[in-house]
């Protein structure tokens, strides 16, 4: 039977396990930081963050929705560098 896209389902569902994982990572983070007023996991959760909003990207592209997926993508970009970023101020210290 043929599959419109280029993942097979195996590969969805790993995409779907990742993007529940990491968007449990990133609340956790988040939680984390609301409760003990600590900046410290803000670089982590926003690479998680980074990592959720790319999978969701793959998963808009694969259901033909390019416009929002691509969107995701760009958002992944910008979301990551900023958690990069934030993580390089954290070592540095």
């Amino acid at each position: 039977m043929y599959r419109k896209g280029w993942l097979n389902g195996d590969e969805t569902m790993t995409l779907k396990l990742i993007r529940i994982t990491a968007a449990a990572v990133t609340f956790a983070f988040a939680m984390h930081g609301l409760i003990t007023g600590s900046n410290l996991l803000i670089g982590w959760m926003m690479l998680s963050l980074g990592v959720m909003m790319l999978v969701m990207g793959i998963e808009e592209i694969q259901k033909d929705k390019k416009l929002i997926g691509y969107v995701s993508l760009g958002a992944f970009v910008l979301i990551s560098s900023t958690g990069i970023e934030q993580l390089i101020q954290l070592y540095k210290q």
